[in-house]
């Protein structure tokens, strides 16, 4: 029977790195002759990012690239001398036998190259290249969403929005999803189960020039360093082609001192002498390198506990939505972008859009959605789980009692990652599509 049904109508709720990575994934799909169509609906008037550095595995490369968006990644990384070393981790705790010595290397064991690290905004522009005219509508907060026999249905924030129609929906909305919490109150889950927690650690964040690093750190230092301590670390590495170096400390806050009454995540400039204060029992160079901060902001870490399900009838979540986590293992984004990978895949994929009725098509949406999550949700939750559980070493409480004994560091560390970098999504795309 010849197919008369219109295009799959495929909708994206929320611009960030994640939706605009499964819209350029979806618009390649639709290159190679996909029959859909895609509709990205982000909350703010443009396309914006929170945040300076974020930092790309080879497994969140090599998603960008089978995505058709490696052009946007090479044009906003520049080049790095040492690509295939994550971080070089000393000991910056000023009292510990070896203070200021160094432990390991985390490095690729591929020739991929182990991270790239990107301003948030380059990358982001980059990827505003790639998405054809009239895809993005702005201003548009989706708060709710009503599936019915013929599609789904997106409602807005606003009488002047319009409800919009749509087959099946990825919602990529952050965090603080609303898509998120309707599809808890529509499946009669425990509201209280989705909503994001206290981290219970806050970051001090800065940005400064490469030659301000030199006189902290030393000309030859490494600009890939991360320093342990003693409830606190702090991380750096270069950005825009090396000419900056983006500098996050962590603090842990166990008796939520610096949270104050503030119940979601925050960011706010603070002044050096608490950043100091912080960090008045590190090493001499690494609060060097604090004081280098022209105008060092705090920002408030929250995460989803593991949350029950990330799917409803003709929608998933994906990123911060389904998963957002501490940023420990440089892992988050890498995560969202293998999200929006699978979800524009197996979204696009002929068995949903070569269906020849309304109810075939239905049937065949329903089973893509349900194997999106059956694979996505266990790696997306251990990921998250083992990037808190980083943070733990790093401050010297690891979950296995490693403490501050730097064998036991050096051996914890060293592979840690491994599983991550090198996870194999072509095979399991592969695997996945054979399903449908």
């Amino acid at each position: 029977m010849a197919n008369t049904l219109p295009p799959v109508r495929i909708a994206i709720v929320g611009g960030g790195i994640a939706g605009l990575s499964a819209a350029i994934g979806v618009v390649s799909a639709i290159k190679k002759g996909a029959n859909v169509t895609v509709a990205l609906y982000e909350a703010a008037p443009v396309f914006g990012e929170i945040g300076a550095g974020v930092s790309f595995g080879p497994n969140a490369q090599r998603a960008l690239r089978l995505m058709g968006a490696g052009e946007a990644l090479d044009a906003a990384s520049g080049h790095d001398p040492d690509p295939v070393t994550w971080f070089d981790f000393m000991i910056g705790q000023g009292d510990h036998e070896k203070a200021g010595e160094y432990v390991c290397t985390v490095k690729s064991r591929n020739t991929t190259g182990v991270n790239i690290n990107v301003h948030r905004a380059d990358f982001l522009d980059q990827l505003v290249k790639l998405l054809p005219a009239g895809v993005a509508k702005f201003n548009h907060r989706c708060n709710s969403y009503t599936p019915h026999e013929n599609g789904i249905t997106l409602h807005f924030d606003g009488d002047e929005n319009k409800d919009a129609e749509a087959d099946l929906v990825i919602s990529s909305d952050g965090i603080k999803s609303p898509i998120r919490r309707h599809m808890y109150t529509r499946l009669n889950l425990d509201l209280e189960s989705q909503n994001a927690k206290y981290s219970e650690w806050i970051a001090w964040r800065g940005l400064i020039p490469r030659s301000k690093f030199n006189e902290a750190m030393g000309q030859n230092a490494n600009p890939k360093m991360m320093h342990m301590g003693n409830d606190r670390h702090i991380l750096h590495f270069p950005v825009r082609s090396g000419e900056l170096i983006n500098i996050v400390g962590f603090v842990r806050d166990r008796k939520h001192a610096k949270l104050g009454g503030r119940t979601g995540p925050w960011a706010a400039p603070a002044p050096h002498e608490e950043m100091l204060t912080d960090y008045a029992e590190f090493t001499p160079a690494c609060r060097a390198l604090l004081q280098a901060i022209e105008k060092p902001s705090v920002w408030g870490i929250f995460a989803l506990p593991p949350i029950e399900v990330i799917s409803d009838d003709r929608i998933v979540l994906i990123g911060d939505a389904a998963h957002a986590m501490t940023p420990h293992q440089g892992a988050g984004a890498g995560q969202a972008i293998e999200d929006a990978l699978f979800a524009s895949s197996i979204f696009s994929d002929k068995s949903i859009y070569a269906a020849t009725d309304a109810k075939s098509r239905a049937a065949a949406i329903q089973k893509a959605i349900k194997v999106y999550a059956e694979l996505r949700h266990p790696r997306g939750l251990k990921v998250q789980m083992t990037s808190r559980e980083a943070g733990q070493l790093y401050q010297f409480d690891g979950v296995e009692g490693q403490g501050s004994d730097v064998q036991k560091l050096n051996d914890s560390l060293v592979d840690r990652l491994i599983w991550i970098w090198e996870y194999n999504e072509e095979e399991d795309l592969a695997n996945v599509l054979a399903k449908l």
